[in-house]
């Protein structure tokens, strides 16, 4: 079984930020998330073969992805 998820990517190698409708397990971190929450999960060379998760309330699916997106515009450009 699968869910659908709003996310935002972030690829600091390739300097390319994205956000897309897409389906993830329901054994993945992005799955367990309910009503507002917030999710981040972060794959790094120290966070190997589990990454990091930080998951709370949020202001809802549209204006969360929403503000994530300009965040990662801002870094992005950096």
């Amino acid at each position: 079984d699968q869910v659908l998820r709003y996310v935002g990517k972030v690829d600091v190698a390739a300097k390319k930020v994205s956000v897309e409708l897409a389906m993830y397990p329901k054994t993945h971190p992005f799955a367990g998330t309910q009503y507002a929450d917030n999710i981040c999960c972060f794959n790094t060379e120290r966070y190997v073969p589990q990454p990091l998760v930080v998951q709370g309330p949020g202001a809802g699916a549209a204006v969360t992805a929403a503000g994530i997106y300009a965040d990662f515009l801002k870094i992005a450009t950096a």
